[in-house]
């Protein structure tokens, strides 16, 4: 078993996330994941089946709990969080219908090439 340093122990506390009186539980972070000091590859981030996406810097960029967070780090990860994203309902107006989704792809493929099916 790998032996833990102090700064490994004080990294995991700096990530504990305390809930505020008021605040709702189970909060959420805006982030980006980078190699870290141990140069963790990034395509190992997607092993933990995080909401994802390339970051512009050449991180990754995650919406996380507190619990995905720390276990980023104890990973290797370097993790910059940005700011909290608040756990509400979904605007229903960003909601698309399966008609306008279709529309707007169709929109975007016409005029590219493509072997017909036979």
């Amino acid at each position: 078993m790998a032996r833990r340093s102090k700064r490994d122990e004080r990294d995991e506390r700096d990530v504990t996330v305390d809930e505020a009186p008021g605040r709702p539980e189970g909060g959420r972070f805006e982030a980006t994941v980078h190699p870290g000091e141990r140069d963790v590859a990034l395509a190992q981030v997607s092993d933990l089946d995080l909401d994802r996406i390339p970051d512009p810097q050449g991180g990754v960029r995650v919406v996380v709990t507190a619990e995905e967070l720390a276990e980023l780090v104890r990973r290797g990860y370097e993790v910059r969080v940005f700011r909290t994203v608040p756990i509400e309902p979904l605007d229903p107006s960003l909601i698309q219908s399966d008609e306008d989704a279709k529309r707007w792809l169709d929109e975007r493929v016409a005029g590219i090439p493509r072997e017909e099916e036979g």
